[in-house]
């Protein structure tokens, strides 16, 4: 039988608290004054997410030796419902970009991909960059075993080969994790992630 956790605000860490304070602060403030517009706009909330950046919630679980947070998953959770209660929008960008782009290239990752693709996508300074995760299709939607995308090597390079659809933060990125079959013989265990600048050709 599975078992229910159930925590109250004043069983929060002091640190836990502070993250709560200030993303509700910020989803009062910043965005539900302003998500109804963006909406109506179709408007990309450019300056709410270089200011989440600022405040370190655009890498929260990102280690510091990378420039982000350090914080824990309750501290990420407690961010997450404060900010999506101001902006669902604005929540869903924060989410993709933590979860899909930041979390898999830190965990898989070499030291030196986590220098060029972490650390500057983590918040703070001027770079402020976002990622995305390019795994749905025109004619498969999200099933990763009937992806079509291809990579073949070519030299030092890969070869890509396929199209995305439906990318949260894609025409917003700077980098994206991009998922395409690299041995059509192993069939879904033949499928490989790349990080792929979005400038790339």
């Amino acid at each position: 039988m599975a078992t229910r956790s159930i925590t109250s605000h004043s069983q929060l860490s002091d640190e836990q608290r502070m993250v709560w304070e200030m993303c509700s602060k910020f989803a009062d403030e910043e965005l539900a004054p302003n998500a109804g517009e963006w909406d109506k706009k179709h408007q990309f909330p450019k300056e709410a997410v270089a200011q989440l950046s600022e405040l370190g919630m655009m890498g929260i679980n990102t280690p510091e030796e990378n420039s982000g947070s350090g914080l824990d998953a309750m501290s990420y959770a407690i961010a997450m419902e404060e900010i999506s209660r101001g902006c669902a929008s604005v929540g869903v960008i924060m989410s993709a970009h933590n979860s899909l782009y930041m979390y898999p290239v830190q965990t898989f990752g070499t030291p030196e991909q986590h220098e060029q693709w972490i650390t500057p996508f983590a918040g703070g300074g001027e770079e402020g960059k976002i990622g995305c995760f390019a795994l749905s299709e025109p004619g498969n939607g999200s099933d990763a075993g009937a992806a079509s995308t291809t990579a073949k090597k070519d030299g030092d390079d890969w070869i890509i080969n396929g199209t995305k659809a439906w990318i949260t933060n894609a025409y917003e990125s700077s980098a994206a994790v991009v998922f395409a079959t690299t041995d059509k013989d192993l069939k879904h265990k033949g499928i490989s992630a790349f990080i792929v600048p979005m400038d790339a050709e």
